[in-house]
């Protein structure tokens, strides 16, 4: 059975509900959406009732505290906040969930992300943490069954190397879209064949042979539309006998405007 707990008007009427007498413990899932009543969301806040699948979307949360999904983390596949005001989560707790495949709490306002929270969650599928400006601290390691991370709209200035080293040959999509990525040093990425990284909206003014070239030889795609790209001699290599341009978006251009695709390469015989 599925709860849907949207209509509920205060904190204390949220944790009164759980505590009544449930014939079963068990559901499929929590919801709650398009509150504007509830700002926290406390601890063991669902007394012993479990859920497997939370969705907590558009409301004004703005603290998850500590032990607020403590009753779930032997159920629980799926936890998403999407699009509350949460400036505060206990990351420490998501190494509990034994189970957990997605979690998501993008369009938030959280100031840090602790990326290193996320380490040995072997069953994790899926981290939204997109459109929170936040410091992502530390890197996304040992998530072996990792196969898309969402980190659009953070204000992202540099991806270091080991950035995102998670281990997984399931990885497909490494989003990081609407940042303000100038630089990405060599080694940030897996290396899967197949996996896009799409970079679109970004700063990027170069395609560095140091980092692209090993991502493009293992098979990775790149979508790089609307970044201001120089497309000088620092790109003449994706032009060589190996022709890697086939692993760029089609719709990728310069800062001039003009399709990279359609460059003549001859312009880069003296390069």
């Amino acid at each position: 059975m599925d709860l849907d707990c949207s209509a509920v008007e205060s904190e204390d009427q949220l944790r009164q509900i759980f505590i009544a007498d449930f014939p079963f413990k068990n559901f499929r899932t929590f919801n709650l959406q398009h509150n504007k009543k509830l700002k926290v969301l406390e601890s063991y806040v669902f007394n012993t009732i479990s859920f497997e699948k939370i969705t907590i979307y558009y409301n004004e949360f703005e603290v998850i505290e500590d032990h607020a999904l403590d009753s779930c983390y032997e159920t629980a596949t799926y936890v998403n906040f999407h699009h509350n005001k949460i400036t505060s989560y206990p990351f420490d707790s998501l190494s509990n969930f034994v189970y957990l495949k997605l979690f998501g709490i993008a369009g938030n306002s959280l100031s840090t992300v602790p990326a290193d929270a996320f380490h040995g969650i072997t069953t994790l599928e899926s981290i939204w943490i997109q459109g929170n400006t936040p410091n992502i601290v530390g890197t996304f390691a040992n998530l072996i069954n990792l196969r898309v991370i969402a980190m659009g709209g953070n204000d992202l200035t540099l991806i270091p190397t080991n950035f995102i080293q998670t281990g997984s040959t399931r990885l497909e999509s490494i989003v990081l879209t609407f940042n303000d990525i100038s630089s990405v040093e060599p080694d940030a990425f897996d290396i899967v064949e197949g996996m896009l990284i799409n970079m679109t909206s970004n700063s990027l003014s170069t395609l560095d042979e140091a980092t692209w070239g090993p991502l493009f030889q293992g098979g990775v795609f790149l979508e790089a539309t609307n970044n201001p790209l120089s497309c000088g001699c620092d790109i003449a290599w994706l032009f060589k006998e190996d022709q890697r341009l086939g692993q760029i978006s089609k719709y990728t251009t310069c800062s001039d405007g003009e399709n990279i695709h359609k460059l003549d390469p001859s312009i880069f015989d003296f390069c």
